[in-house]
């Protein structure tokens, strides 16, 4: 079994030492520690963040990574099969709504191009010259998983 200090999986894993440190605090990753304080992990820890690092791409929040992991853990690809699925059956469906919207919010955009395209009226700003056009849809909202 190999061993690595923190510098050398971050640079294994693509993942920067700041990270393993946070995974660490978030009760992702665990490590070991020298007489000395520094801390080295083993090949496992490739491993799961390998694992961390895929289930972040699906777009999963780290409470439902760290719930994973202890299904990962168990060495058993079915179960863990079993659990992603409806994550990303819900990933889907956010991505779905936030398409949605943005569809939406872009259609909204293209009217108002389209009012501002038109010659401006005479004066100042005012109601119905469409510099601050209605607000018939609001824009999206953000989320962060």
């Amino acid at each position: 079994m190999s061993t690595y200090r923190i510098s050398q999986l971050a640079e294994i894993s693509e993942v920067p030492a700041t990270t393993l440190r946070f995974y660490e605090t978030a009760g992702l990753l665990s490590a070991e520690r020298t007489a000395s304080g520094y801390r080295v992990y083993g090949d496992e820890a490739v491993q799961r963040l390998g694992f961390i690092s895929s289930a972040k791409h699906l777009g999963l929040p780290l409470e439902e990574i760290r719930d994973l992991l202890e299904v990962w853990e168990q060495g058993v690809c079915a179960h863990v099969r079993q659990r992603i699925l409806p994550l990303v059956t819900d990933r889907i469906a956010d991505a779905d709504n936030r398409i949605a919207e943005l569809t939406a919010f872009s259609a909204y955009l293209a009217g108002v191009r389209a009012d501002l395209a038109e010659p401006a009226p005479d004066g100042a700003c005012g109601p119905g010259c469409g510099c601050l056009p209605p607000h018939p849809h609001p824009p999206p909202r953000r989320r962060y998983h």
